[in-house]
């Protein structure tokens, strides 16, 4: 993983504090499992589109965009949320 250690920490605890907010009971995964989220009709990969909601969801777009892309890109940044964010099994 090319993510630097204190960028994913970082991002892991901000991602984690979201999913306890709103992830009680695994309602959230079961939402995107069913493709109960906006233009689901248009998502080719749901656990892309999960993990990346999440990151936007928390609120760090601009950490992203600050400290994330002037190093990596789309890819390296989605390697890093699959081993932050639950996996999805589309239903």
């Amino acid at each position: 993983m090319k993510m630097q250690k204190q960028h994913f920490s970082y991002l892991k605890a901000e991602i984690d504090a979201i999913l306890f907010s709103y992830n009680k009971d695994n309602k959230l995964v079961e939402e995107y499992e069913r493709g109960d989220f906006p233009r689901s009709n248009l998502t080719a990969n749901v656990q892309k589109r999960f993990c990346f909601d999440l990151m936007f969801g928390a609120g760090l777009s601009k950490f992203a965009s600050d400290n994330l892309y002037p190093y990596l890109d789309d890819e390296h940044i989605y390697t890093a949320l699959k081993k932050i964010c639950p996996q999805i099994g589309v239903k």
